[in-house]
């Protein structure tokens, strides 16, 4: 009877050591995952993209759990961690200098944000969600490195409120501007200049984009911060490079530049594209 006992204990302690992941399993299983990357915009804070985060929690079983602080001179680190075999991944992205506005930088800090990421878990692929000037961030960081197969890899990208061709009050000699007919913008800010030089660095065909903008009411142009067209020149710039690029208009009060972050609809929209 005892030996039976022993039997049976050992067959049971097998079956639940077996059923427990290894560390080789976790690891397979992450770099075969997306990991979705939230960026705020000027000014921000870690609870500046919450509510877009905890909707996708909600509504699509998304896991938040790592949160990316960035310093000044560049250096990530990584805090918080998800159960192996998470699924949705989420990662906050916080800057710790909120008031640069230099394109520069904040590219190269979102670039040093995902090799830390592939570093620590292995993640080859990335979605990524930005608000306002955070778009500048992932612009920039694909214009500059999309050509190197060996970092992650975009493949779906939300922008929401992009200032992709300059800021009223920000950018000198700023002032009311249009989309041609063939879709460029009628002024074109310097860092806009310059994009529209490189774009031929931007290996994206695989990347799908939505580009969601604001308008207060059917009167004007303008989210009340960044006016339509400056958010609508990113399709310019990307048409015909990536696999399919659409934009989404929302519109009255809670279509201004800020609330467009806790527009429950955008939520809605952002979850459905990205999952």
């Amino acid at each position: 009877m005892r030996k039976l006992l022993a039997v049976v204990g050992l067959v049971l302690c097998f079956m639940t050591i077996s059923s427990i992941p290894t560390h080789t399993e976790a690891a397979a299983t992450r770099k075969s995952q997306t990991v979705t990357l939230y960026l705020h915009g000027h000014r921000g804070n870690p609870k500046s993209m919450a509510p877009l985060m905890e909707s996708a929690v909600f509504e699509k079983h998304a896991h938040t759990g790592v949160t990316a602080f960035v310093a000044n001179n560049g250096k990530v680190t990584l805090k918080g961690h998800w159960p192996a075999h998470t699924k949705r991944p989420l990662v906050n992205v916080v800057f710790k200098n909120n008031r640069t506005h230099s394109y520069y930088k904040i590219s190269h800090w979102f670039r040093n944000v995902l090799i830390a990421l592939k570093h620590k878990y292995g993640f080859k692929k990335f979605n990524v969600v930005a608000h306002s000037l955070g778009n500048a961030a992932v612009l920039f960081d694909e214009l500059k490195f999309s050509r190197d197969k060996k970092l992650p890899q975009l493949k779906k990208y939300v922008a929401i409120a992009g200032n992709f061709d300059g800021v009223p009050g920000v950018h000198k000699d700023q002032h009311p501007n249009q989309l041609l007919t063939s879709g460029r913008p009628k002024w074109l800010a310097p860092k806009y200049r310059w994009a529209l030089a490189h774009r031929q660095n931007l290996r994206i065909r695989q990347a799908r984009i939505l580009n969601i903008y604001g308008r207060l009411n059917r009167h004007v142009h303008f989210d009340g911060k960044i006016l339509n067209p400056s958010s609508r020149s990113l399709g310019y710039l990307v048409r015909n490079r990536v696999k399919s690029y659409r934009e989404r208009r929302f519109t009255g009060w809670d279509a201004e530049h800020t609330r467009l972050r806790t527009n429950p609809n955008v939520a809605r929209a952002v979850n459905e594209f990205i999952w």
